[in-house]
């Protein structure tokens, strides 16, 4: 499934392009919401951990928002991971990124810590609907290696004292995702959430943690308003990731 005949190359913004599967797993809003809640969290970040990367997606907009950061991209699934390597490697980033096939619960303890730690969970428990036959977009979607929990739990493990976790996680389990920050000993900071258009309902929530108390801010962002068009909020987002 991952053979070059099944393969093209995207722009992805100014700075970077994206080797995706035509038909897997493919960047989306999810992934610009977790590049830019991390990205804002931690702006002086000089280690980072990117949990579930994925194709690098997030890895790779990020990387440019941070020029001075080392990142430790974790992928399970061979599929992902390869093509995660593709990218760093096409995008000039093979130095300052080290992509590891792991599952993330069982990441070993030479690590280190990180100054900022992202992810973004699939949410949706096995049996919960339909699942994929492309093993990559079934992986996307459905919770077959955890879920925020899990990520939580991960994130805290390897998290500096004052550095931040940054979830973009389903905007329809805001109660569960908090639970699980907490589980986790994380205190949330921010939660913001992503609403698709005027007057419909939040799609994502980006929350950010930390492993020491603190106020939280929350907010919401509108992708669009009644005409369709993007909002400032949004503009300003896509600015400040060079999509444009």
């Amino acid at each position: 499934m991952s053979d070059d005949g099944e393969v093209r190359l995207d722009r992805l913004s100014r700075d970077r392009q994206v080797l995706q599967r035509a038909r897997g797993h493919r960047s989306g809003t999810d992934d610009i919401v977790a590049a830019w809640s991390a990205s804002r969290a931690a702006p002086d970040a000089q280690r980072v951990l990117d949990l579930g990367c994925g194709h690098g997606t997030v890895t790779l907009l990020l990387s440019a928002c941070l020029p001075e950061a080392a990142f430790v991209s974790v992928e399970a699934q061979e599929i992902s991971a390869d093509l995660c390597r593709r990218n760093m490697a096409l995008n000039g980033l093979d130095a300052r990124v080290d992509v590891r096939r792991a599952d993330l619960r069982e990441l070993d303890g030479g690590l280190g810590t990180f100054d900022l730690v992202t992810g973004t969970p699939p949410f949706m428990p096995p049996g919960s609907g339909v699942l994929p036959q492309d093993a990559q977009r079934a992986a996307a979607r459905f919770e077959l290696r955890g879920g925020i929990e899990a990520y939580c739990s991960a994130a805290a493990r390897y998290l500096a004292p004052k550095g931040c976790a940054s979830m973009v996680m389903d905007g329809a389990q805001d109660v569960r995702s908090r639970a699980a920050f907490a589980a986790a000993g994380l205190h949330l900071r921010s939660v913001r959430r992503v609403v698709p258009r005027t007057g419909k309902v939040w799609r994502y929530i980006a929350y950010v943690g930390g492993l020491q108390p603190g106020q939280v801010h929350e907010e919401e962002i509108v992708v669009r308003d009644d005409s369709g068009d993007f909002t400032p909020a949004w503009t300003a987002v896509r600015q400040a990731l060079r999509l444009d």
